[in-house]
């Protein structure tokens, strides 16, 4: 009964400050002084990081300016190892065949990464690399040794054969490379045996093993990597652990980053994954290396959503006493494969929003995967709408502010106060009345005149209060800034095409906006909206587009590129495969889905691979070693040493698939 007596005061109170219409007359001000220029933050550790799962380098490099315009100072790869089977496969990427940069991944080559650090250096944005250091990849789900230990994939054998020759037992005075140790009790039940997925868990207390984990650290320091998220550390033991403690974090991480310090004069930012909390030891053991994952606080934030109470967000406790220790998501990569529902963009914003706005939380954002999760294919842009950005720039203008959390009834309100600059970012959980002036309580705030970055609406705020209409989702950023941010929307981004293609560029909040094709002037007005034809502005088979936005200070400017491609005969073109694949130095097999069977049902013309597929659902190409000869066509082979990913849907309609990169 306690608890629906204390729902129905937040329901009572969210109709009070929702239905409340302004009929006093408020003063009238003078709109602030604003001087105030978007900027990221200086340190990586004092910026946003998006997640871009299942992107290569290249599709990275070409939204940099977007990522900047959205807020987000940090970037998180994918593992930057080889890849299992090339990383056809998102779950590839967390099997690892190496301990340096993958030579051969679908993810791109060390050339890519190094162009994608130095365009980030430009644009002020870190680039951060995704590290497995505890296992590496098995052979399949059920290999194990005669101990009961996964089984080591026979491909590690080629980029770590050290590792590999002693997994089992010490053949060359390296000592034993992988754990044995699957009963291992106390803090070892977590850190000498690797329980998900079978895999196989490094001997990371091994000195040959911590070398090849530092010679990565180093050689991704050297491409301009500027830190790193570890995968599973809550895995690899610490020197104070209990049991079977070692100085792998001493030899590997601190080594790299006095080496990064060295060389840039910054500190290296650095987190690791701990789910839940690690046996019999404290989570300081990792905090004194790195800041750790906090993957219980995006659920409590959503208690605020589902409840509609704002106190669920001011009681909402933090994993470390020291949320400057602690990176937070609305949603990880695991939790969004692994889950069957998954929450609306809106509500992700929401709760983004409150992620952000935390002071000293880190926060990562996820770009959403395709449906498939197909590696190489951008899922979702949601990460650059305006709901989503507003946040981020909060942040940033703030991130080092005094903070003021409280709330007015179904209203969470976080005040930020820094010499010579105020705002404040409200969330209303109740309903929503766009119509309706309504007040909320702002005890900090100096009396102004504010403005609403989503809406551009003006929030008065007179006597710690503040008047103004909400937005429909219910979230108000106010800064003294009057200016909106220009939005973009188009159909298509940075693909090939066949014959012509057309674009709709839509735009909001822009007092400008203009297009134009390669070198030449950014004149054409698109307005509103614009479809623009892309055939007559080719030039040596590829069309620029260039976009130029401007609302007051805010300039948005994207560049976007289009590859048109001849098609080869009737059937489907497989084109830009790799010569290397094409002149006898490995062996390609088609698996089609439909039937499930291997075969060479392809012929090359012209360095294009033609696949008749009729009738078929999809299918993806498999790369084995040369002469290889697959004996079962029915059944999936595990010897693939590298396989595209899944070739179906629209891109079968289409006719044709361009596999640069792979």
């Amino acid at each position: 009964m306690k608890l629906k007596k204390t729902v129905c005061a937040v329901l009572c109170a969210a109709m009070l400050l929702t239905l409340f219409s302004c009929k006093a007359k408020l003063p009238v001000f003078e709109d602030f002084q604003d001087g105030y220029t978007d900027a990221l933050p200086e340190r990586a550790e004092d910026g946003l990081t998006l997640h871009c799962f299942n992107w290569t380098y290249a599709q990275i490099t070409s939204n940099l300016q977007s990522i900047k315009n959205a807020g987000f100072k940090n970037v998180l790869t994918m593992p930057v190892q080889q890849p299992k089977s090339g990383g056809a496969a998102w779950w590839a990427f967390y099997q690892p065949l190496s301990m340096s940069i993958g030579d051969s991944s679908c993810l791109g080559t060390k050339q890519e990464l190094k162009e994608l650090c130095d365009k980030a250096e430009e644009l002020g944005i870190c680039i951060l690399a995704d590290i497995v250091a505890n296992h590496l990849a098995t052979t399949d789900d059920e290999g194990k040794e005669p101990d009961g230990t996964p089984t080591v994939s026979p491909q590690v054998e080629a980029y770590e054969p050290v590792l590999y020759n002693n997994r089992n037992s010490d053949t060359d005075g390296n000592g034993i490379t992988f754990h044995h140790n699957k009963n291992a009790s106390g803090s070892g039940s977590d850190t000498q045996y690797y329980a998900y997925g079978n895999l196989p868990d490094l001997n990371t207390s091994n000195k040959y093993v911590q070398q090849r984990v530092l010679s990565l650290l180093k050689e991704c320091v050297d491409v301009g990597i500027d830190g790193f998220r570890f995968d599973a550390a809550k895995h690899i033991e610490t020197s104070k652990d209990p049991d079977y403690p070692s100085d792998f974090w001493e030899n590997t991480l601190s080594e790299a980053q006095k080496y990064y310090k060295e060389k840039t004069g910054k500190d290296l930012y650095v987190y690791g994954e701990i789910l839940n909390a690690p046996t019999a030891r404290d989570l300081s053991f990792y905090t004194g290396y790195m800041r750790i994952t906090d993957d219980g606080f995006g659920d409590q934030l959503n208690g605020a959503l589902v409840q509609k109470d704002p106190e669920y967000v001011l009681n909402a406790t933090f994993k470390s006493s020291d949320p400057g220790d602690l990176i937070a998501w609305v949603e990880s990569h695991d939790e969004y494969v692994t889950s069957k529902t998954h929450f609306t963009d809106g509500r992700v914003a929401k709760l983004w929003s409150l992620i952000a706005v935390k002071k000293g939380l880190g926060g990562l954002y996820l770009a959403r995967p395709t449906d498939e999760f197909t590696v190489g294919q951008i899922g979702s842009y949601a990460f650059e709408s305006e709901s989503v950005a507003v946040s981020n720039r909060f942040h940033n203008r703030f991130y080092d502010a005094e903070t003021y959390e409280s709330a007015d009834g179904s209203c969470y309100v976080n005040e930020k106060i820094k010499e010579g600059d105020q705002g404040a970012l409200l969330l209303l959980l109740g309903t929503v009345d766009t119509e309706k002036t309504v007040t909320v309580a702002v005890p900090h705030l100096e009396d102004g005149n504010y403005y609403d970055s989503l809406t551009g609406n003006k929030a008065v705020v007179s006597d710690h209060k503040a008047y103004l209409q909400f937005g429909a989702n219910g979230l108000a950023i106010l800064t003294r800034s009057k200016d909106l941010h220009p939005q973009l929307e188009i159909s298509d981004r940075d693909c090939s095409f066949a014959g012509d293609k057309t674009v709709t560029v839509s735009v909001k909040n822009a007092t400008e906006a203009y297009y134009g094709f390669g070198d030449g002037d950014v004149t054409a007005p698109v307005g509103d909206k614009a479809v623009i034809s892309l055939k007559d502005h080719v030039t040596d088979g590829v069309c620029v587009l260039r976009l130029h936005l401007k609302n007051g200070n805010n300039v948005y400017d994207r560049t976007f590129t289009y590859k048109q491609v001849e098609l080869t005969g009737d059937k489907f073109n497989v084109i830009n495969l790799d010569g290397k694949y094409l002149d006898g130095s490995y062996e390609l097999y088609i698996w089609s889905w439909s039937p499930g069977r291997w075969s060479k049902d392809y012929t090359i013309e012209d360095g294009v691979m033609l696949v008749d597929t009729t009738g078929m659902t999809g299918f993806l190409i498999g790369v084995f070693e040369p002469g290889y000869v697959i004996k079962d066509v029915n059944n999936w082979d595990s010897n693939v040493l590298k396989q595209s990913t899944d070739i179906k849907g629209e891109t079968l309609k289409e006719g044709f698939v361009d596999m640069s990169g792979f």
